[in-house]
């Protein structure tokens, strides 16, 4: 009895996070988000260190390699990104520049969204919609 009555409070509570989860596609569809789609090749670079950061970006398809440089060249992966993920979000946080270098590691299909308009949908959005 015990067994039964814990593995239903686990698949409730599985079902209680699934519902109260970020769905950024149901954001980005709920809220009309001005947005530019935009297509990169395998290694194109995105954005550089050092670059304006002025938008978010959404991975649509494909992959992002994150990184940065330090002063002797030496290269740092931070992050390897993909459908569903959100990058460059710096720019939310009041950074003015790029803080490290986003490259396509395939071919890639992004959402651009800018600053003010990304700030404009999180604050019309409801905190229940997604």
């Amino acid at each position: 009895m015990r067994a039964s009555t814990a593995s239903g409070k686990i698949k409730s509570n599985i079902k209680l996070k699934q519902k109260l989860g970020f769905h950024s596609q149901a954001f980005l569809d709920s809220a009309g988000v001005a947005r530019r789609v935009v297509e990169h090749r395998r290694l194109q670079k995105i954005y550089s260190q050092g670059d304006l950061a002025k938008s978010v970006r959404y991975v649509q398809k494909g992959g992002v390699k994150l990184s940065v440089v330090n002063e002797v060249a030496k290269e740092a992966v931070l992050a390897i990104l993909g459908p569903g993920d959100f990058f460059g979000e710096g720019a939310m946080a009041g950074q003015s520049v790029r803080m490290g270098t986003a490259t396509a590691i395939t071919p890639t299909t992004l959402l651009v969204i800018e600053k003010s308009e990304m700030i404009r949908v999180l604050h019309a959005v409801p905190d229940h919609c997604c």
